[in-house]
């Protein structure tokens, strides 16, 4: 099982693993024309909102396979919760996917 979060704004698009990785990134036309500083705040939002995402997931997957592990362990693992980030990533996630 591979667990990656995505997040696409602005002609860019991002993927990464959970604890921020980034696995892939892609650049349209538009977004390259907006300039190297709006280009990398829009990359670097992306990747912590992407990050949010696949952290959330891959600590659902975690509950389902082990149960309730308490955020620390999360933390020491680089699963981090930026809690602006995470609310958005959890109200994303699939019932189906909810421990």
């Amino acid at each position: 099982m591979t667990i990656t979060g995505t997040a696409r704004r602005d002609g860019v698009s991002v993927e990464v693993a959970p604890g921020g990785a980034l696995r892939s990134l892609e650049l349209s036309p538009e977004a390259l024309r907006s300039g190297g500083a709006a280009l990398s705040r829009t990359i670097l939002g992306l990747v912590k909102e992407a990050a949010a995402r696949a952290n959330e997931r891959a600590k659902h997957a975690v509950a389902t396979e082990l149960g309730e592990v308490a955020e620390e362990t999360f933390e020491a693992l680089g699963f981090g919760r930026d809690a602006t980030s995470a609310e958005t990533a959890e109200a994303t996630t699939p019932d189906s996917w909810r421990a």
